[in-house]
């Protein structure tokens, strides 16, 4: 099922994003390491003292202000940083689509797509580089954590493995997130309008995370968002496998993935 040519093709058109993402949310951990072990503290006696600051900066990062919170559990916030979302969202929307979509909209996918190699193979064999792609990206938090907390000195013992779960949780984002970048790019001819519907549908699940708890109505629809099952936060300060929200991530990826697949093999190809 996996063509080897197809997948080296797509590393090659994708690996100096994924590289330079990569870099990018190493250097931004290690430089949050430093904010937070610097100031971390200072910032949450400030936050307790004016309510509606504490209420903003919980619902956009995940994090109860009013339970413990230790410079371990400051440090999970990374993980929920709109930064390390945004990069790592980006690689993942743009290789899903440069093949189902990108080649169509450029007019070459008649061309690729007349080869000897079953239209399967080419989604199985670029699903495989953005598979690695999502591991890449979501250890590259781990990275930076490990290098800066080995450039800094802390004032507390912080096990690195404590981040391990919210690392596997992120990976399983990134995969249902792919998934349905997948299913939406088998949909659609355009490869722009497929990012911007992917991007919406993710914007959609950010505001919904974020004013869920200021409107109770919108708690019933709650569990449409798809960072409902991410709150890396919580998982480091209970120290738990975040099984469920794991398994549904994985559940809808898988779904989207397969039904894009289906379409993508049975949609007509304009060849103009």
């Amino acid at each position: 099922m996996i063509n080897p040519a197809i997948f080296w093709k797509t590393t090659r058109d994708s690996a100096s994003l994924l590289a330079a993402t990569s870099l990018g949310m190493i250097g931004f951990v290690v430089l949050f390491v430093w904010a937070m072990l610097d100031m971390g503290e200072e910032l949450m006696n400030f936050l307790s003292k004016f309510g509606f600051l504490k209420k903003m900066f919980e619902f956009s990062f995940g994090i109860d202000v009013s339970k413990e919170v230790s410079i371990t559990v400051l440090l999970a916030v990374c993980f929920t940083h709109g930064v390390v979302l945004m990069l790592s969202w980006a690689v993942v929307i743009a290789t899903t689509s440069r093949v189902t979509a990108g080649e169509i909209e450029r007019g070459t996918a008649d061309l690729l797509l007349t080869l000897p190699v079953k239209r399967s193979e080419v989604y199985v064999s670029t699903t495989l580089f953005w598979v690695l792609a999502s591991l890449v990206l979501a250890a590259c938090p781990l990275v930076g954590l490990w290098i800066g907390l080995h450039l800094m000195e802390t004032k507390e013992v912080i096990l690195i493995s404590r981040f391990v779960k919210p690392a596997v949780n992120f990976f399983c984002l990134l995969l249902s997130i792919g998934g349905i970048s997948s299913l939406v790019a088998s949909c659609i001819n355009r490869r722009g309008l497929a990012i911007a519907t992917v991007v919406g549908l993710l914007l959609l699940s950010v505001v919904l995370n974020f004013v869920e708890p200021f409107i109770s109505s919108f708690e019933k629809i709650r569990f449409l968002g798809l960072l409902n099952y991410f709150r890396p936060v919580d998982v480091v300060r209970l120290g738990a496998w975040p099984v469920t929200e794991m398994t549904v991530l994985l559940g809808l990826g898988i779904v989207c993935w397969a039904v894009g697949l289906v379409v993508f093999d049975r949609k007509d190809i304009p060849t103009a």
